[in-house]
Parts: structure tokens; sequence; C-alpha cells
């Protein structure tokens, strides 16, 4: 059997076929190999262009022409120094080799803006902080006005307005939706750097003297009683701090010190 096995592999018959098998094997492989070099284009590559600050409908004509397959994002962003539909970022970066059709992915700046809700005044009445609060919205905000009030600390809002229109904490906390990028005109309080005329209080009742002080803008400091004194409101000012001169000035919100004694210092008329 081993004999037969033999003269078998051996015989010209076999050996013409297994030449025939190697040959159509060889240039199977040889043909499969071109095919898929063809095919997937094997050793050829295009060069990404750079597409950002392009306008979208241009990228996309050139990317056509590239036989390149482009997919676009909108940014999560708004930005109004921008037209919207230009390229902001690209995937692969500029100038990086790919395949035909390869995919990449363009980034565009936004046409139309997103609508974002005020945050809340209730505990955000410092400007600062709720100029932080309004640009993680993608809002901005100035300082249009500052109003005096001695009751309050420096920089606090007092109300908001957009376009022209008011805002106060009560309508913000119902709901204000504007458009992302919008500006932020805060209205806050002050309490110094504007002077008014120090007014003259000695001869002045008590009562008298609070009230010209309140129509300064100023604040009653320390009251210093004398043993005369029984009834303040009543009582007279025979000195003041700071001391009256002709002419001179005091901050807006400052206060004066007043020295009281029961009755009418002889040096007034």
């Amino acid at each position: 059997m081993a004999r037969g096995v033999w003269y078998f592999l051996s015989s010209k018959i076999f050996l013409i076929n297994l030449l025939i098998l190697a040959i159509v094997l060889t240039l199977l492989f040889f043909v499969t190999t071109g095919w898929m070099k063809s095919y997937t284009k094997h050793g050829s590559h295009l060069t990404v262009p750079k597409f950002i600050d392009m306008d979208i409908d241009e990228a996309k004509r050139i990317g056509e022409d590239k036989k390149l397959n482009l997919i676009v994002i909108d940014s999560s962003t708004y930005n109004p120094k921008v037209e919207g539909g230009i390229i902001l970022e690209q995937s692969p970066t500029p100038s990086a080799k790919v395949k035909e059709q390869r995919s990449v992915y363009l980034t565009i700046s936004k046409s139309i803006p997103n609508d974002v809700v005020l945050p809340d005044l209730v505990g955000n009445y410092d400007a600062t902080n709720y100029a932080r609060k309004l640009q993680r919205k993608g809002l901005k905000s100035q300082i249009t006005d500052k109003i005096f009030d001695a009751n309050q600390q420096p920089n606090t809002i007092l109300y908001i307005k957009i376009d022209g229109k008011k805002y106060t904490d009560d309508d913000i906390s119902k709901g204000v939706s504007i458009a992302e990028g919008k500006v932020v005109d805060l209205i806050v309080t002050d309490q110094g750097g504007t002077f008014t005329d120090l007014p003259d209080l000695n001869c002045l009742s008590y009562s008298e003297a609070k009230f010209i002080i309140n129509s300064y803008n100023l604040n009653v400091g320390s009251i210093i009683n004398d043993a005369t004194v029984k009834d303040q409101n009543s009582a007279y000012i025979w000195k003041q701090r700071p001391v009256f001169a002709n002419g001179k000035t005091i901050n807006i919100g400052a206060s004066i010190d007043v020295f009281l004694t029961q009755f009418k210092p002889k040096n007034c008329n």
C-alpha cells in the first residue's frame, strides 16, 4: 500500500496537477492582494486642509473636492463677536494624513444664542459675586449706576436693567430668561466718593439736627450728653465734630458727632 501511494505521488499526472494548483494559488494571492491595496488605497493618503476660521459652506466644497466626509457639530456657547457658521475647531488637525472618505469633525459657531435664566438676586446681592454667576451662564455685566445708600454695604445690587428695562429681585425670582451673550446692567449702592457741604448744627435742637443730617445724606455719629440732658430730642447742640466752617465739605454717608446740653447755649441767638 505504501508503494502504491508513493507511485501516485511521484506520478506525472499528480505533479502536473500540483504545479497547476500552486500556480492558481499564487495568482489568486497576487490578485487578492492587488485588489485589497486598490480598495483600501494602500500607501496613498490625503493632507487635511485647515478648515478653522472658514465658512462652513466653503469647507463643504473643499471637503467634497478632497473626498473627505465632513461632520458638523454646533458649538455649545454663543459668541456675539463671531458670525454664525464659522469653523472654530476641527479633528483631525490641519496637515494630518488621512485616507479618502475619512470623517473630519468640525465645530462651528452658533448662529442663534441660547436662552439662559438669570440667577436669583436673593443671597447674591454682592455685584462681584453676581457678575461671576452671570459669566458662568454666558452673560456679561457692567455697573452702570451707583446710588448712595448708607444702610447697605457698598456694591450691593439694588436692581438690574436689560436693554433699558428694570428688573427687581421679585421679578428675577419668578424667572427671567434672556439671550446668551447679553449685557446685564447692575445698579449698586455707594457710600462714599461724593462730597456734600458740612452743615452747621450748632444751636439746633437734636431733633432738628437729625433732620438736617439726613437731608444731607449723612449719619449721626456719637451722641455725647452733658450732665444737664434729661430729654435728648429737645436738647441743644453746643458742639459738633467735624467742626463747622464755611465751605467745608464731607463725604456723603459720613457721620457727625454731636455734643448735647439741655438748655440753649448763651451764644445762640
